[in-house]
C-alpha cells in the first residue's frame, strides 16, 4: 500500500480526476473535436475498406494467377505487383460500370413509374385503412374516420410547405426548404470527395500494404510489453477472421441474394423486379433485421399494386431467405461468428443505437471479437480451477457440500505446500548464509560447547 501511495501517483491521480471533470464540462466541445477528426478521417476508414476488400481478388492474382510471373527472367519481376493491383481495379471498376448501366437505367424507371402511379397507389392505400377502420369500428364500438386522419395529415403538410418551415411537420428543429436543399447539395459533394479520395487512398493502401504491416508491427512490439504481444496478436487474428472476412463474405452474399431476387421475381413476372431485388440486396448485408428491412417495404409496395403479387413475393422472399441461411451463407462464410440468434440480434440493436448504420453492419462482427476472446478467458480460468469447477458446471449432480469440503481441503493442501516450500527455502538460505561467513573467515566451524548440566552444580 505505501508503495502505491507514491507521489508519482497521487499527481497521477489528481491530474487524471482533474481532466475528467475538464471533459464532463465541455463534453460538446470534446464531441464535437472529437467528430471533426473523424470526418477528416472518413477517406482513411473508407479507403482502408475498399483495400481490404479487394486484396482478396488481389492475392489471388499476386499469388496464383502471376505466381511464375519472373521466375525465368527477373526482369518481369517488377510488373508482378502493379499489373495485379491494375487488374483488380479494373475488375471492380468493371463491376460498378456494369451496375451503372445495366441495373441503374431500370431502377430509375422503376421509380419513375412507382411516382406516377402514386395518386393510383394512394387511393388503394386509403381504401384499405378505410375498410380497417370500418372493421375495427363495427367490431370494437371505435368511432375512427378515414377522413380526419387525412385531413390532420393535409393540413399540416400543407402548412409547411406554404410556410418553407419544414419542422411543423417533421419535428421541432427549424430548417427552411433552402437549408435543406443547401444540406443536400453539401452532403452529396462531400460524399463525392470523400468516395473519390478513398479510392485514391485504398490503391496506396493495397501498394503498400506490407511496408504498412511492418511499421505497425515494429510500433507495436517497440511500444507494447513482450508478455502482452502474444494476446495483441492474438486479438488481431481474430478480428480479422470475424470481422473482416465475414463482412467480406456477407458483402457477396448479399450480392448473390439480390441477383437470385432478381431473377425470380423476373421469372414471376413481378413488377419493379431491379427496384426491389437491389433493396433485398443492400439490406441482406444487416444482420438479422436485413431481411425485414428490404421486405417490408417492398411487399407494401406490391400490396398496393395487386395483393396476390405480394402474398408471391413474401413466398420468394422466404425461399431465398431460408435457401440463404442454410445453404448459401454458410458455404461463403462458414461458422466465422459463432455466437447464437440472440446474441446476433444483441448486437444489431446495440451497434444501431451508439452508431446507426455502421452499428448495424459492423456491430455483429465486432461482438463476435469480444465474444470469442471473453469465452477464451473463461475457459481457462475454468480449466485452472480443476475438476471441482467442471463438475459444478454440472447442476444435475452439484453436490455442495462436497464440494465445499473439497474446496478447503484443496486451499489447506496448498496452504501446506506452501508452508513447507518456504521453511525449506528458508532452511537452504540460512545454510547459504553460514557457510558463506565461515569460508570468508577461513576459519574452521567451532565445536559447539555442551550445555551446563544442572546435575553437576549439585554435584559440586
Amino acid at each position: 500500500m505505501k508503495k502505491f501511495l507514491t507521489m508519482k501517483n497521487v499527481l497521477i491521480a489528481i491530474a487524471f480526476t482533474v481532466l475528467l471533470l475538464i471533459l464532463k464540462d465541455n463534453l460538446r466541445f470534446v464531441w464535437g473535436i472529437i467528430m471533426g477528426i473523424m470526418s477528416i478521417l472518413t477517406p482513411f476508414f473508407l479507403g482502408f475498406m475498399i483495400a481490404y476488400i479487394l486484396n482478396f481478388p488481389y492475392k489471388f492474382l499476386h499469388d496464383r494467377a502471376f505466381k511464375k510471373m519472373g521466375a525465368k527472367h527477373k526482369f518481369f519481376l517488377r510488373f508482378k505487383k502493379p499489373l495485379a493491383i491494375v487488374i483488380t481495379y479494373l475488375f471492380a471498376a468493371a463491376i460498378v460500370a456494369a451496375l451503372i448501366v445495366i441495373v441503374a437505367p431500370q431502377i430509375v424507371n422503376n421509380i419513375s413509374s412507382l411516382f406516377d402511379n402514386m395518386p393510383v397507389y394512394y387511393k388503394t392505400a386509403v381504401d384499405y385503412v378505410s375498410q380497417f377502420y370500418d372493421f375495427i369500428n363495427s367490431n370494437f364500438g371505435t368511432h375512427f374516420t378515414i377522413d380526419s386522419t387525412l385531413q390532420e395529415a393535409y393540413n399540416a403538410l400543407t402548412k409547411a410547405l406554404s410556410s418553407g418551415d419544414l419542422s411543423i411537420f417533421f419535428g421541432s428543429t427549424t430548417k427552411t426548404v433552402f437549408e435543406t436543399l443547401w444540406g443536400v447539395i453539401t452532403g452529396t459533394a462531400s460524399g463525392l470527395y470523400n468516395f473519390f479520395m478513398s479510392v485514391i487512398i485504398s490503391v496506396y493502401f493495397l501498394a503498400s500494404k506490407e511496408q504498412l504491416c511492418r511499421q505497425l508491427k515494429r510500433v507495436t512490439v517497440a511500444f507494447v510489453p513482450i508478455k502482452y504481444l502474444p494476446k495483441v496478436y492474438e486479438v488481431v487474428d481474430i478480428t480479422d477472421t470475424k470481422c473482416g472476412r465475414f463482412l467480406v463474405g456477407d458483402i457477396l452474399d448479399s450480392a448473390f441474394i439480390g441477383l437470385l431476387c432478381f431473377i425470380v421475381m423476373s421469372i414471376a413476372q413481378l413488377p419493379y423486379a431491379p427496384l426491389i431485388s437491389v433493396l433485398v440486396g443492400i439490406s441482406n448485408i444487416i444482420p438479422f433485421f436485413g431481411p425485414f428491412i428490404g421486405a417490408i417495404p417492398s411487399a407494401f409496395i406490391l400490396l398496393l399494386i395487386d395483393p396476390w403479387y405480394m402474398i408471391l413475393f413474401v413466398i420468394i422472399i422466404f425461399g431465398i431467405q431460408q435457401l440463404d441461411g442454410n445453404v448459401i451463407k454458410p458455404k461463403i462464410i462458414g461458422n466465422q461468428l459463432g455466437i447464437s440468434s440472440f446474441w446476433v440480434l444483441f448486437s444489431v440493436v446495440v451497434g444501431g443505437a451508439l452508431f446507426g448504420v455502421p452499428g448495424f453492419i459492423l456491430g455483429t462482427p465486432i461482438y463476435a471479437v469480444i465474444y470469442t476472446l471473453v469465452g477464451k478467458n473463461v475457459r481457462n480460468r475454468i480449466d485452472d480451477k480443476g475438476k471441482i469447477a467442471q463438475e459444478a458446471l454440472d447442476f444435475e449432480v452439484l453436490r455442495y457440500a462436497q464440494i465445499a469440503a473439497e474446496q478447503k481441503k484443496l486451499r489447506e493442501e496448498r496452504e501446506h505446500e506452501r508452508r513447507e516450500k518456504n521453511h525449506e527455502r528458508k532452511e537452504k538460505l540460512q545454510k547459504l548464509i553460514h557457510f558463506d561467513a565461515h569460508k570468508k573467515d577461513g576459519e574452521e566451524e567451532p565445536e559447539q560447547e555442551a550445555p551446563n548440566d544442572p546435575t553437576d552444580t549439585d554435584k559440586e
